[in-house]
């Protein structure tokens, strides 16, 4: 079993270079594997699925639909980015989604995945808002607003937040330590390997628990690294080639 896996991309638009590059590397890199996860925040702009969210970007449903076409199973973890993905992209597309984390085990060994915007603790109020930005009441409220307003209003809040792209190495490291920790715990709960996106820091990480080899592993983005990992059926591989295709 052959799989890629990869976050962090951020799309803003549907016929920017990004998307555009995006494109050409799933039919390229893909199209050759078994599964595809897309571990969180491959769309910048997601609050729960719209028609303009739909419209928007139908290039890139165009494509999955056309892996899913030639036996790519694809699977989609959500983010804080993207959520509330809903049954357009389970039905209508046919990927599976994940609105927490999933479990799978491969090669004898059980893994652990998820977006990692959980994977800091110490985020308390981060954890808050992520609940009540999730809740029915919220999009029931909000389904009267013109879904272009909500995509534009979500893009001025990503932009602002924008605080991935200059950080310090003190706090790189200050962060990876942090979800190097959150991995080891994972691992004390029985986990042989943890795969996280969000921190837009690839990491490869491996530990010693209970006479156990255990990894932690990264993805990465594509707004600074442009990584993503391959799986072969046995290993992982952190891979940098995406950025030939912008």
């Amino acid at each position: 079993m052959k799989a890629i896996l990869i976050s962090d991309v951020h799309l803003q638009g549907a016929h920017d270079k990004k998307t555009k590059a995006l494109l050409r590397f799933l039919r390229d890199k893909a199209s050759q594997v078994d599964h595809l996860f897309i571990l969180g925040d491959l769309f910048d702009v997601w609050p729960g699925t719209t028609k303009f969210l739909i419209s928007h970007y139908q290039p890139v449903f165009e494509v999955f639909k056309q892996l899913i076409q030639q036996g790519c199973h694809l699977h989609y973890v959500e983010g804080n980015h993207d959520f509330r993905l809903g049954k357009y992209f389970t039905e209508q597309v046919g990927i599976k989604v994940y609105p927490n984390s999933l479990e799978t085990v491969w090669n004898h060994r059980k893994v652990f995945m998820a977006h990692g915007d959980l994977g800091n603790p110490k985020e308390r109020g981060y954890r808050v808002l992520r609940y009540l930005l999730r809740l029915d009441w919220l999009h029931i409220l909000i389904k009267p607003i013109p879904g272009r307003w909500i995509f534009l209003l979500g893009q001025k809040t990503s932009q602002a937040s924008r605080g991935y792209q200059k950080l310090s190495e003190t706090k790189v490291e200050e962060i990876r330590n942090t979800y190097r920790n959150t991995a080891k715990e994972l691992f004390e709960k029985g986990y042989d390997v943890v795969v996280m996106g969000h921190t837009h820091i690839p990491d490869d990480f491996s530990f010693e628990i209970s006479n156990r080899k255990c990894r932690y592993l990264n993805t990465g983005d594509w707004v600074k690294n442009f990584t993503y990992l391959e799986f072969d059926g046995e290993e992982f591989y952190t891979r940098s080639d995406s950025q030939s295709y912008l």
